[in-house]
């Protein structure tokens, strides 16, 4: 079994959403004879869940057979409305986050202290998803590293400039600083 595993992993397949009968294979004994295994499955790869991710294998009842059957359904793809809104933690270390808390919830909202409040969280949640919208970390540390280089090249023929040494050390210091929004983003 392990030397099964192995191969799915190297052929990096796995299964695909069932519903159905669990047990796919019976011995068709009774009582203490009686054996059920699961051992039908349907595959499928990276492409196939990209692309068919709203597909279903269907295990049927085995009829006279000793393996269930099993049909493979692709549904029409169904568009769930708006992504749920996710909070990222590492949006507290940007200097932005506390002046837009305190901008929207200084805003004044009509109704009920309840209705006031999901007014103001309604309101932080479209400002939060506006301002940091492209704020995944990784996507500015490739042209910061691009730049260092560049800058300790520079610095290799010219090692006593104060600029390029100032430069080097503000560089490095947003390198690490995105490095560290990343680390957040990524718990």
């Amino acid at each position: 079994m392990s030397e099964f595993n192995k191969c799915l992993k190297a052929m990096e397949v796995d299964d695909i959403r069932s519903v159905g009968r669990f047990f796919t294979w019976s011995n068709k004994r009774a009582g203490n004879f009686a054996v059920n295994k699961k051992l039908d499955r349907v595959l499928g790869n990276w492409e196939w869940h990209k692309h068919f991710n709203h597909s279903l294998a269907h295990f049927h009842n085995p009829g006279v057979s000793d393996h269930s059957p099993v049909s493979v359904s692709l549904s029409e793809v169904r568009n769930n409305g708006n992504k749920p809104f996710k909070f990222l933690n590492f949006w507290v270390k940007d200097d932005r986050f506390m002046g837009i808390v305190r901008r929207v919830w200084s805003q004044r909202a009509i109704g009920n202290p309840l209705e006031a409040v999901l007014c103001k969280l309604r309101n932080l949640k479209r400002e939060l998803k506006f301002v940091f919208k492209e704020s995944i970390p990784s996507s500015n540390m490739e042209a910061i590293r691009g730049e260092i280089e560049i800058t300790q090249a520079n610095l290799l023929l010219n090692p006593s400039d104060a600029g390029l040494l100032l430069k080097e050390k503000h560089l490095l210091s947003r390198l690490w600083k995105l490095k560290e929004q990343e680390e957040y983003f990524l718990k």
